[in-house]
């Protein structure tokens, strides 16, 4: 939402923003998030700790 109030005040026009455009965000922020932190932790609990260090 601040890049297009950005480009519109660059612009010198008026930003025009969807009255629930920024509440998906944070959400779309937490769950990719969560998917790239998942598969990677996943794969790390089910190898031995020195192996982990060996990689």
């Amino acid at each position: 939402m601040l890049m297009v109030v950005a480009v519109a005040v660059a612009r010198q026009s008026s930003p025009v923003v969807p009255p629930a455009g920024g509440d998906d965000a944070p959400l779309i922020g937490l769950a990719t998030g969560v998917a790239a932190g998942l598969y990677p932790a996943w794969r790390a609990a089910r190898i031995e700790p020195v192996e982990a260090l060996r990689r």
